[in-house]
């Protein structure tokens, strides 16, 4: 299986710049023949709470319908951030295209004390099957909490990623816990960032890769950019 990290430069409130920047990495993800392509925390909008309600996405938003075509015409599982309005509250969320299926949705279990003025957190299984693959996700601060983490013992996931807005230090605390993870677990972990300013912060890439034995097997640097993974 292989897996696209797409480490991209979003553009904060510019939605529809975003969504043919994600149009783009998808393209570049297929001809590289990946199985699956991760885009970071909130990629659609940039991660900006503040601006997040007004930017929010519904369940059944036309602008998915491209998404659910390059999920199709390529054959590639699609995971991108959003905040997703769903039952009257607002959502960190992923959307999850699989060719031939209904949109998944993962929002957010844990939030960070800083997200919690403008977002609501949902229990929902952060588990997810791909090409008898199982996967286990978690969106930047969920990485930190050992809740979150509960299932990887019982539900034995074969791989691992995450999803982060981060800028240098926050990234270099979640480098080391994953890493933990990963030995911990014996299985890969993957972590997709973005770069660029976000939120007055300055999110810093550098997306990785742990093998099974916790061996950092790839990681970028501060540009946008394309990182794929082949787990064979």
């Amino acid at each position: 299986m292989k897996i696209a990290l797409a480490q991209l430069k979003s553009e904060s409130g510019k939605v529809e710049v975003n969504i043919q920047k994600h149009l783009d990495f998808i393209t570049k993800a297929a001809k590289a023949k990946a199985n699956i392509v991760v885009f970071p925390e909130l990629s659609l909008t940039n991660y900006e709470p503040r601006l997040a309600k007004e930017l929010a996405f519904e369940k059944n938003d036309a602008r998915f319908d491209i998404f659910k075509e390059y999920s199709k015409k390529y054959k590639l599982m699609i995971l991108l951030g959003l905040p997703l309005k769903m039952d009257h509250d607002l959502h960190i969320a992923m959307a999850i295209f699989q060719p031939e299926k209904e949109i998944q949705y993962y929002c957010k279990r844990y939030l960070h004390e800083d997200e919690v003025p403008f977002f609501q957190p949902k229990k929902n299984a952060s588990i997810i099957q791909f090409q008898q693959k199982t996967i286990k996700l978690a969106v930047c601060y969920e990485i930190s909490v050992d809740e979150h983490l509960e299932d990887l013992n019982s539900a034995r996931p074969d791989l691992f990623i995450a999803s982060v807005a981060k800028h240098k230090k926050g990234l270099e605390n979640a480098q080391n816990r994953l890493q933990y993870i990963s030995k911990k677990h014996k299985i890969p972990v993957l972590l997709v960032n973005n770069t660029g300013m976000a939120d007055g912060m300055k999110c810093c890439g550098n997306s990785f890769a742990f093998n099974p034995s916790a061996e950092k097997i790839a990681q970028l640097n501060a540009d946008e950019s394309l990182l794929i993974i082949n787990l064979e």
